[in-house]
């Protein structure tokens, strides 16, 4: 292992889920997990092996969090143990029992590791394998990272060879130097105010009929938008034509859904942004996002392209400002903590992890449901990168009244068919 780069300080993103995850350790709704069906002679030696070649190639899965006297947290990157465990389980036993609680099992933030693997036999020749990493050190980007350099190293593992990896050109230890140094220069007062202006007057919720009051737990569930593929095709075709991305319509398209139910013309959704466009970071994980306030303008009473033009322009205005930290924003703005706060109401994700199902080395791999998912917003749109799955709807069970999620999924789905 190479020699342990020098303590850091926090990011703006990091320090906010640091922050949630003391107040709610487990149940934040900042644990990634990601669970797979393996299907063949799959040997736990050598992957085993091959998750401790993965934690030293990767500097973030050496990660954990220490409290200076003061109370400031210091990220340090020195652990080198793997939180492992191979078990039996009867076949046949549905996915969210064996994720159990694995998947809100607090993280010991100050020792580490701040992820866990869980390998579960079900059956002569199949496995089903339990990745759980807390958000201070990944991002979605990072779940296709994880899972091409696991695959690697588990091949030289089977045949009893050491990893070839090459070695990154940026590391994730300079990254973070560097975004430190891009939120200190985002701080000057008059990028502050050009950033809070956009929200100034923006509605600070999105309060529907079917939303009740109060808090019932950030335990999540997830319902697709009905579209099927060629629908979904001709929306990337007609994405094209109108020179945008299937991301930034979906924004637009999600803010008129919003404005039909409510009647008002104006959302603030959270988006969660990485930065990945130097492609040196793409084969880093890492905690490499953002979370920008996207605001949109829409007529619920207008013709569906213009949401789709709406949602293109809110996103670009919105990327303007991406290292200001939004607590810097809320300062200016002076929203209260808590609900009152739009980036605990609405979001839209780009889901990156790996789908589908693949071949490898003699095994089969399907990537399965997400299961144990937890939120922390009332209605978040999640939507696979490319758009090559339907979009999801992802919310708070207990807060929704029954049926009305669905009617939304609908409703979403028949806005899509219209561009």
């Amino acid at each position: 292992m190479s020699p342990v780069p020098a303590a850091l300080p926090l990011t703006a993103t990091q320090e906010g889920i640091w922050l949630a995850e003391l107040l709610e350790p487990g149940e934040s709704g900042y644990h990634d997990t990601a669970v797979s069906r393996v299907v063949g002679e799959l040997d736990p030696d050598a992957l085993r092996a091959a998750l401790s070649d993965v934690q030293r190639h990767h500097e973030a899965l050496r990660c954990r969090l220490v409290t200076t006297d003061d109370g400031v947290p210091t990220q340090v990157f020195d652990v080198d143990a793997v939180d492992w465990s191979y078990r039996e389980a009867a076949p046949g036993t549905p996915v969210e029992r064996l994720v159990g609680l694995d998947s809100s099992e607090p993280f010991d933030l100050a020792e580490g590791p701040l992820w866990r693997v869980r390998l579960i036999r079900t059956g002569p020749a199949e496995h089903v394998l339990i990745v759980v990493t807390h958000h201070l050190v990944t991002d979605g980007w990072s779940h296709g990272v994880f899972l091409r350099t696991l695959l690697a190293c588990y091949l030289a593992r089977t045949q009893q060879v050491g990893p070839a990896l090459p070695a990154p050109a940026l590391s994730y230890h300079d990254w973070i130097v560097d975004k430190l140094r891009r939120e200190r220069d985002a701080r000057h007062p008059e990028r502050v105010r050009e950033a809070a202006a956009r929200l100034v007057d923006a509605p600070r919720r999105w309060a529907p009929a079917g939303l009740t009051d109060g808090v019932a737990g950030r335990r999540a569930t997830l319902l697709p938008v009905p579209l099927p593929a060629p629908r979904i095709a001709d929306f990337r075709q007609s994405c094209r034509a109108l020179h945008t991305t299937p991301y930034m319509a979906l924004a637009g398209l999600f803010a008129l859904l919003l404005a039909r139910r409510t009647g008002t013309g104006e959302v603030v959704v959270a988006a969660p942004v990485a930065h990945r466009a130097d492609p040196r970071t793409a084969p880093l994980m890492g905690c490499m996002i953002d979370v920008v306030p996207v605001r949109v303008e829409v007529d619920p009473a207008g013709p569906v392209r213009d949401a789709v033009v709406a949602g293109r322009a809110a996103t670009v205005a919105a990327l303007r400002h991406l290292d200001v930290p939004y607590r810097e924003i809320s300062r200016a703005l002076r929203v209260p903590p808590g609900d009152a706060d739009p980036l605990t109401n609405l979001s839209l994700e780009e889901f990156n992890a790996p789908m589908g199902t693949h071949r490898f080395a003699g095994l089969e791999i399907e990537a399965l449901p997400r299961v144990g998912l937890r939120t922390r917003h009332d209605l978040s749109l999640s939507v696979p990168a490319g758009l090559s799955q339907p979009p999801e709807l992802l919310v708070p069970a207990g807060r929704w009244r029954p049926g009305t999620v669905a009617a939304l999924a609908e409703e979403f789905a028949e806005l899509v068919a219209e561009v």
